[in-house]
């Protein structure tokens, strides 16, 4: 199976989700340092097996965040790293997210957290965990990999995401 690792960003505590289980990269560093270090672990781990595939969670543009433009920045210098070192990524919209995890696209993240220890077994706490736990999820039923059996309702959000998977995603090694 080709290597998929799930990626909630966040300038605190980055969801990674990977097949051995969930991390968060924590960074206490402070503007581009903290781009440079976050963006930098995420791809080594992309790095760290040939073929991988990064599943992100894309920009919220309803956000009101204090942080929204320096989170934005993160977002950027991580698929501009991905991209130089030709590494697939594939980008999720929080809706479509939130609508695979609980069937419904403006789901609270108290829900999706509630999903992920219900459906996948994730045993912790982290909002940022879950969502990529189930990034990963995502990614691996793109690939026809599923990990878990879910509703109809819930697998309906993988239809607008099968038109944007990358010619190179597809090939499985």
């Amino acid at each position: 199976m080709r290597p998929i690792v799930g990626v909630d960003l966040s300038l605190t505590a980055t969801g990674v989700a990977l097949a051995g289980g969930p991390r968060l990269i924590r960074s206490k560093r402070k503007g581009l340092a903290r781009l440079h270090e976050i963006s930098g672990e995420i791809l080594d781990i992309a790095r760290a097996e040939p073929d991988t595939l990064v599943i992100i969670e894309g920009y919220s543009f309803s956000s009101h965040a204090a942080h929204a433009h320096e989170l934005g920045a993160l977002g950027g210098v991580v698929r501009y790293r991905l991209w130089r070192r030709g590494i697939a990524f594939v980008d999720v919209a929080p809706a479509t997210l939130k609508k695979y995890a609980t069937g419904k696209g403006n789901a609270p993240k108290e829900l999706v957290l509630a999903e992920a220890i219900r459906r996948l077994g994730y045993t912790g706490s982290s909002h940022d965990e879950a969502d990529a736990i189930w990034l990963r999820a995502i990614g691996c039923a793109l690939l026809d990999t599923p990990i878990v059996t879910l509703p109809a309702a819930h697998r309906v959000a993988l239809d607008v995401l099968r038109d944007v998977l990358p010619p190179a995603a597809r090939s499985v090694s």
